[in-house]
């Protein structure tokens, strides 16, 4: 931050002294404000575009605006040595051959970077797509279950990397515009895991509630974000994702027994990349999401491309279900409701399933963990404005909810406690947890919060710095 407020202060002096010298002092004049505001401004501008905006594939396009400001000088260069007379004529000429040689370098190898950034992009997607294949041949898969059971299965689809702040510290100021921008300079990160959820349904076929990141995002991320171009760069890091081999969507649904071609809907949560990604992998599925979402929300359209056709857009005019006074009885049987819960994003909806033994509800980003239902105690970062107040507000109908359904849990998209990766994991694990996996749950939930919503002592997030003193943090809960 205090290198921003440099860089803005000498943004505002270069312009100031550009316009009115005078301002600056007596002796100052343009060609001074350039050269002792202009040249730092210029490196700083640099700076920022190679730490925040570059990516490897603009590689042949710099080279090429090198190679066109030699050829340019040395033109220049040139056309001031037939001017002059003597010895100056003569240091033109060597300056004009010096720049114009760095220019036809620059030019070769900025032809050359074109084949070798794009071979290189290959390689790698061809080296994943190896490692794909390899993991779904891997010993221990599992056949699919036929038995008429509706099956729920959690799908572990990688980790994003954000700060802890970002995650946890909605009541500490991360909020709004100030939020964004201390995600962009706080380096106290987590990763945190990012979780789509398999529905096997014996009347309504195979669904999804959302579908993660893919390998693309994680391992060439330059190349796959180069096609939303600037917006992307400014709202993505480039190692925000980490996926194994075994965590690709298309490997953990082979290893269920499942193909991803069999897939008929996705519900989509919201629109945000680590819940869209995989639909690069469903181009034949129906994707149900709150039209709000995709006409206001943060689209990033490559992700979209190959569904954008097979939308469906709720109406939410099934009536009030509990404390929501809008629903959509999605199938019209009452297996599976669509809530709205807007504030983390303009549409963003919530899922209700009904199981022979209870009912879950996917909870997307309305609550990130189990430990963010004590929404006064613990808060994500929040729009700020009018979102914040409907992100709470959705918050506490889903309290309300879950109060009043005793055989109603919890599922999330991105909890890192031992709720998500011991329980909920060791329960779904083949599909239906049964009535004593949903009361395991509950007693969970009711031992980490109390009745009114509080955590209860020992379950409060804490960050815990890397003990190197670079790399990830992680999270106690104390």
């Amino acid at each position: 931050m205090p290198l921003l407020v440099v860089y803005g202060l000498l943004l505002v002096g270069l312009v100031v002294g550009l316009l009115w010298p005078g301002v600056l002092g007596r002796l100052a004049t343009r060609r001074r404000v350039l050269a002792f505001i202009g040249v730092p401004v210029g490196l700083g501008t640099l700076g920022l575009y190679l730490g925040v905006v570059y990516y490897v594939t603009d590689l042949p396009v710099l080279l090429a605006l090198a190679a066109t400001a030699c050829l340019a000088w040395a033109a220049a260069a040139f056309l001031r040595g037939r001017r002059a007379a003597g010895g100056r004529s003569a240091r033109s000429t060597r300056r004009a051959f010096l720049a114009g040689g760095a220019g036809l370098v620059l030019g070769v190898l900025s032809g050359l970077s074109v084949d070798r950034v794009e071979r290189q992009r290959r390689e790698v997607l061809a080296r994943g797509e190896q490692e794909r294949q390899a993991a779904v041949r891997a010993p221990g898969a599992r056949r699919r279950i036929v038995d008429g059971a509706v099956r729920v299965f959690p799908i572990h689809t990688g980790d994003t990397v954000v700060t802890y702040g970002q995650f946890y510290g909605g009541l500490d100021g991360w909020e709004g515009l100030n939020g964004y921008l201390r995600t962009l300079v706080d380096k106290a990160q987590i990763a945190v895991p990012v979780y789509a959820y398999l529905i096997d349904h014996p009347r309504h076929g195979l669904m999804l509630v959302d579908t993660g990141v893919n390998g693309e995002q994680a391992h060439d991320h330059d190349g796959y974000y180069n096609h939303n171009r600037m917006v992307s760069r400014l709202l993505t890091q480039r190692d925000e994702y980490r996926l194994t081999p075994e965590q690709d969507l298309r490997v953990r649904l082979a290893r269920l027994g499942y193909d991803a071609k069999e897939i008929t809907t996705v519900f989509l949560t919201h629109v945000h990349d680590d819940h869209a990604g995989g639909l690069r992998y469903l181009p034949q599925a129906t994707v149900v999401l709150d039209r709000r979402d995709w006409e206001h929300g943060t689209v990033y359209p490559y992700s979209f491309d190959l569904v954008k056709d097979n939308l469906s857009f709720p109406a939410f005019d099934s009536g009030a279900f509990g404390a929501f006074p809008d629903s959509q009885d999605h199938f019209g049987d009452g297996s599976l409701i669509l809530l709205p819960t807007p504030g983390h994003s303009p549409g963003h909806m919530c899922v209700l399933l009904r199981l022979d033994a209870g009912n879950v509800l996917f909870m997307g980003d309305t609550l990130y963990t189990l430990p963010h239902l004590a929404t006064d105690q613990v808060r994500q970062m929040t729009i700020g404005g009018a979102d914040t107040t409907h992100q709470i507000e959705s918050a506490r109908r889903i309290q309300h909810l879950l109060a009043s359904g005793p055989a109603t849990v919890p599922l999330f998209a991105h909890d890192n406690t031992r709720y998500q990766s011991d329980l909920v994991v060791s329960a779904f694990a083949h599909g239906t947890p049964g009535k004593e996996g949903l009361r395991e749950l509950r007693r969970y939930m009711e031992a980490v919060l109390t009745s009114g919503w509080r955590l209860r002592p020992g379950h409060t997030p804490r960050f815990v710095p890397p003990a190197s003193g670079t790399g990830l943090g992680r999270v106690e809960l104390r």
